[in-house]
């Protein structure tokens, strides 16, 4: 009996829908209902509703579709869930950089602690079958006796991963603590989440994103050298398997 491929993800709309649109929506929702004459239209509250379902709706959408659960539509909800709880209590701006640094400082927690068990996050993230053609490469890492040398690899991006969630929660609160000022439920309080989100990904996604690159090509450049095979020969051919 033959299968085909497991579905892969649409990057494009991971990242509209559990980024862009929800931080746009928090952010700016109010105003461009001001501009048009609605300014009580929406309540902060009903905007936030909007905002949360926008990752929730996706990640539902994307385990339909996958049968997988989506991290980043998780941490999205949590992010936006608890910037609009901030909002709707009024809370001080201090909460905003609790908030900001508590979630990557989660994330490495969570891979820190995976990395105990059978099944570690980064293997998940990096080593998943649905792009790596992990039967191939487990055959020839046992028959060359190098199940040692192979998890020093999966060590190694973990602790590259700890350490751009270091740097995460770092740069969060205090990028926070200098641009959230106001009290949450203002419209300057929006404006300055809606300021810290762009400023944050120049500042800290990219450099993030860089440590995450270097892990992820450390591990597959190590698993190229332990198994003689080239990169194209690690991952599933993007067509359907006969």
């Amino acid at each position: 009996m033959t299968q085909s491929n497991p579905k892969r993800e649409n990057l494009l709309l991971n990242i509209i829908f559990n980024i862009f649109a929800p931080s746009i929506t928090f952010s700016k929702l109010d105003d461009l209902l001001a501009k048009i004459g609605l300014a009580d239209a929406l309540t902060p509250t009903q905007i936030l509703i909007i905002a949360v379902s926008m990752p929730l709706s996706y990640g539902i959408y994307d385990y339909i579709k996958r049968r997988n659960i989506n991290l980043f539509s998780i941490l999205g909800f949590a992010n936006i869930g608890l910037t609009g709880v901030i909002g709707v209590l009024a809370l001080d701006g201090i909460w905003v950089a609790v908030k900001e640094a508590s979630l990557p400082a989660i994330f490495g927690l969570l891979v820190h602690a995976s990395a105990r068990t059978d099944k570690p996050l980064i293997k998940t993230i990096f080593y998943n079958p649905d792009v790596v053609d992990v039967e191939k490469i487990d055959a020839i890492i046992v028959g060359k006796n190098q199940q040692l040398a192979f998890e020093k690899l999966f060590k190694l991006a973990t602790a590259l991963f700890i350490a751009s969630s270091v740097f995460s929660v770092v740069m969060n609160f205090v990028l926070a603590r200098i641009l959230v000022t106001s009290t949450g439920g203002t419209e300057l309080f929006n404006e300055q989440m809606g300021r810290m989100t762009w400023i944050s990904y120049i500042v800290i996604v990219i450099p993030g994103m860089a440590i995450s690159i270097v892990a992820m090509w450390k591990l597959y450049a190590g698993i190229m050298k332990l198994t003689g095979l080239k990169f194209e020969e690690l991952i599933h051919s993007l067509e359907a398997k006969p």
